[in-house]
C-alpha cells in the first residue's frame, strides 16, 4: 500500500467519527442550547433527560420526560430534527440506586427508567450512564448489585432501541471498570470513555499534586485512558472529549492545555475500529461557550 493510499483510507475512516457537543451550558434554556449547537453545525447532540428546560442561572438545561407537556415534547422533537445523531446523558445527581431504603432505591431506578423512555422518544441511539460512586464500602462488596441493576436497564434499553454506555470514573481502576463491562456482557451495554475521569484511578491517584504537571505524570494519565480503550475494544460505544488543567487535573476544560494526547488517542481509536462519535463536554461561563465549542471542534479536526 502506498503512503498516499494509506492516508486517504485513514481520512475516510476518520469521517466515521462525527464531532458533537452536549447542551450542558449554564444559564441557557434547552431551546437556546439546541439552537446554538445547530448554529455551530454539530451533527451530533447530547441532551440531558434531567433538570428543567427553562433557563436557570448556573444550571444546565434539560428535562424530566414525565413532566413535559405534549406541546413541549413536540417542540423539542422539532428542534432536534437537524441533528444526524442524538445521544443523552442519563440522570445521576441525587440518585441512590444502591440505597438500603427500598423506596429511595425504587425512585432512583424509576428515574433512570423514565429518562431511558425520554431518550428513545427523542430519537437517541446512545444513553450515557454514570456508575454511582461508593463512599464507605469497597467495590467488590457491591459489584453484583451494580451488574444486576445495569443489566435490568440494558434489557429495557434493548426494548427501546437504545444502547447504554457506562461512563469511566467508577469503579476507580482499569481492571474493575473493564471487568464490569465485560461481566455484564450485554449487547446493549458498552463504555463511554471520558478523557478526564481517570484522575482518581488507583493506577495514578498516588501522583502528588506538585508532580501532576510533569510530562511523566501527564503521560501516565493518558496511558490509563489508552489502556481502557485497548482492553475494551468494540465495547467502547461513546467518547466524551475536552481538555484537562495540568496543574490541578480539573477536567472539562477548553482544548487549550494540550494535556490529552489526541493524536495518540485517535490512533488508538483507529486501531480498535471505533465507530462512535466524539462529544465535547466543555464547561465555562455561558458567554464563552460559542467560541470555546467552535475552537474545540476546529482543534479536534486539525488532529
Amino acid at each position: 500500500m502506498t503512503r498516499r493510499l494509506f492516508l486517504a483510507l485513514a481520512a475516510a475512516y476518520r469521517k466515521q467519527w462525527p464531532i458533537g457537543a452536549n447542551t450542558a451550558i449554564q444559564g441557557y434554556s434547552l431551546s437556546q442550547a439546541i439552537a446554538l449547537l445547530k448554529q455551530l453545525q454539530f451533527p451530533v447532540i447530547e441532551i440531558h433527560p434531567m433538570g428543567r428546560p427553562e433557563p436557570t442561572p448556573k444550571v444546565f438545561p434539560g428535562f424530566q420526560f414525565d413532566q413535559l407537556t405534549n406541546p413541549q415534547k413536540q417542540q423539542i422533537r422539532a428542534e432536534l430534527k437537524p441533528f444526524k445523531t442524538i445521544t443523552t446523558h442519563l440522570p445521576y445527581s441525587g440518585l441512590n440506586w444502591l440505597s438500603p431504603d427500598a423506596s429511595t432505591k425504587k425512585t432512583a431506578i424509576q428515574t433512570v427508567d423514565i429518562a431511558l423512555e425520554g431518550s428513545a422518544y427523542f430519537g437517541a441511539t446512545m444513553a450515557v450512564l454514570h456508575p454511582q460512586p461508593l463512599t464507605q464500602e469497597t467495590w467488590k462488596t457491591r459489584q453484583n448489585e451494580y451488574i444486576e441493576i445495569i443489566t435490568r436497564w440494558a434489557n429495557r434499553a434493548r426494548q427501546l432501541g437504545v444502547k447504554i454506555a457506562v461512563e469511566t470514573g467508577f469503579p476507580q481502576s482499569i481492571d474493575d471498570f473493564v471487568t464490569l463491562i465485560q461481566t455484564i456482557n450485554h449487547p446493549n451495554i458498552g463504555a463511554t470513555i471520558d478523557v478526564g475521569h481517570q484522575g482518581r484511578y488507583v493506577e495514578i491517584n498516588k501522583i502528588p499534586a506538585e508532580s501532576r504537571s510533569l510530562p511523566a505524570s501527564i503521560k501516565a494519565y493518558n496511558d490509563t485512558t489508552i489502556a481502557i480503550l485497548n482492553r475494551l475494544g468494540p465495547k467502547v460505544f461513546h467518547l466524551h472529549v475536552h481538555d484537562i488543567d495540568p496543574e490541578t487535573w480539573v477536567e472539562h476544560k477548553p482544548l487549550v492545555h494540550n494535556f490529552v494526547d489526541y493524536p495518540r488517542l485517535f490512533q488508538t481509536l483507529e486501531n480498535i475500529k471505533y465507530k462512535g462519535a466524539l462529544v465535547l463536554e466543555i464547561g465555562g461561563p455561558p458567554e464563552t461557550m460559542p467560541a470555546n465549542l467552535e475552537a474545540a471542534r476546529r482543534k479536534l479536526q486539525s488532529y
